[in-house]
């Protein structure tokens, strides 16, 4: 069961950047428009990012089990318009389709997890294997990439999802019968749903389209709208006898401060992330291939702090590895801003990459293990949905921030990376502040 919620979950991470190295020859193909073809990026973390509360809470209104067959149906059949489309806007609109699957089934893997393995050991086991497949996702997406568009065609980009899809969709529901109950008879608050959606998705456009767009006052006006509707979301929450999301939900000081984090750890690893790739082909003129391949000691890396992050989470507390984690990331991102400033070649890069990348590995599982601490079956799915949703939007945020160092300001390669120290050390202050909280605060079931 575990092995195919993970495997699940590898999709999801996959498709946020397995299109990336394939963009150049899905432009050749299709016809797209260099400001249009960003969006084949973009618009899947659009739906997905601003439908993920709504899909968690949907989940625990309709069950865990519904919410993940139905969206994992809706991400295979979008991934295979999306081989098929023969237009920019017919791909556009099936990556928009995928966002929306994989915003249902995203909170329903996460908060599954956090109903199956209740016992500590177990759960910390449970969401290193998460959290391995969440980074390792994204690494594997620009290897795949590369491989796929050098020796098939860029559709099998999409087309690889649709054996494991229904692999999963044809033995899960069967493990997992009879794990929750669902909730038939609550409402649910559709006002509020889409207040949040709406304002999560407009904040999420405004972050991706600060750079490159050359239209300031529709980015801003978005961004003013956004803030609006989620202002107006916290009044709706406040009023309605059956908020969306729970007060309970963030009246733990542990959960709050561990989401907050996270929301910099993964602006950190998005933002470093991209610069590095950049630096590679543009800075020591690497192929598109080699650059993918680049990146597999921070596979390794990865994988080796999601281990070492398991097997201490539960001695000293997510808190503790979690502030070491973004502290570890930090100084590798450091290391990464001296080497791109002094323009050193890839061995030069590689103690950077090597501290980075356990920092990541072991940080994402110990955040989203605080943020998921005391979930019970009546709001799993959608604590699991801030995770993933806080997840997406520090995603945001560091692109934005690639866009702002990289973009209009012309700042150089080790300056950006230098964003990315900056951000992981904001994240270490956060994270130690989820270890006063633990040490203060008993976590309770929300």
């Amino acid at each position: 069961m575990l092995a195919v919620l993970c495997m699940t979950q590898l999709l999801l991470t996959l498709d946020d950047n397995v299109v990336n190295i394939a963009l150049p020859t899905i432009q050749d193909d299709l016809g797209f428009s260099a400001p249009s073809l960003v969006w084949v990026v973009n618009t899947y973390m659009l739906t997905f990012g601003g439908f993920l509360v709504l899909g968690g809470r949907l989940g625990d209104r309709f069950g865990l089990v519904r919410t993940f067959t139905v969206g994992t149906t809706v991400f295979a059949v979008a991934s295979l318009v999306s081989g098929l489309a023969a237009e920019p806007w017919q791909l556009i609109a099936a990556r928009a389709l995928q966002g929306l699957g994989a915003a249902l089934v995203a909170p329903a893997v996460l908060g599954l997890l956090t109903l199956v393995f209740t016992e500590p050991a177990a759960r910390a086991k449970a969401f290193a294997a998460w959290g391995a497949t969440a980074v390792t996702g994204a690494m594997a997406g620009l290897i795949l990439s590369g491989l796929i568009t050098q020796y098939l065609d860029w559709p099998w980009i999409f087309y690889i999802n649709l054996p494991v899809a229904a692999l999963a969709l044809g033995l899960l529901p069967r493990m997992l019968r009879g794990v929750q109950s669902v909730r038939g008879a609550q409402p649910l608050n559709w006002r509020g749903a889409a207040l949040l959606t709406l304002g999560l998705a407009l904040l999420v456009y405004a972050l991706l389209s600060v750079e490159g767009t050359g239209r300031p006052l529709v980015t801003g006006g978005c961004a003013a709208l956004s803030l609006v509707l989620l202002a107006g979301f916290v009044l709706d929450q406040r009023r309605s006898a059956d908020p969306l999301v729970a007060a309970g939900v963030f009246s733990s000081p542990v959960r709050s401060r561990a989401l907050v984090s996270g929301v910099l750890l993964c602006a950190a690893t998005f933002q470093g992330f991209l610069v590095l790739t950049l630096y590679l082909q543009k800075g020591l003129g690497w192929s598109p291939l080699l650059a993918g391949l680049g990146y597999v000691p921070f596979a390794l890396g990865s994988l080796a702090g999601v281990k070492c992050g398991e097997r201490v989470t539960v001695r000293f507390g997510a808190g503790r590895v979690l502030t070491a984690a973004c502290a570890g990331a930090g100084a590798g991102a450091l290391l990464l801003a001296f080497a791109a400033a002094w323009e050193l070649s890839y061995a030069g890069l590689l103690p950077g990459i090597l501290f980075f990348s356990l920092g990541v590995g072991a940080g994402l599982p110990a955040a989203t293990a605080a943020a998921a601490q005391g979930a019970g079956p009546e709001s799993s799915g959608v604590i699991a949905s801030l995770v993933n949703s806080s997840q997406q939007l520090g995603g945001a945020v560091g692109l934005a921030l690639s866009g702002i160092a990289l973009g209009g300001s012309g700042l150089g390669f080790g300056t950006a990376l230098a964003v990315t120290a900056a951000a992981a050390v904001l994240a270490c202050g956060w994270a130690a502040a989820v270890v006063r909280s633990e040490e203060a605060v008993p976590s309770t079931t929300a």
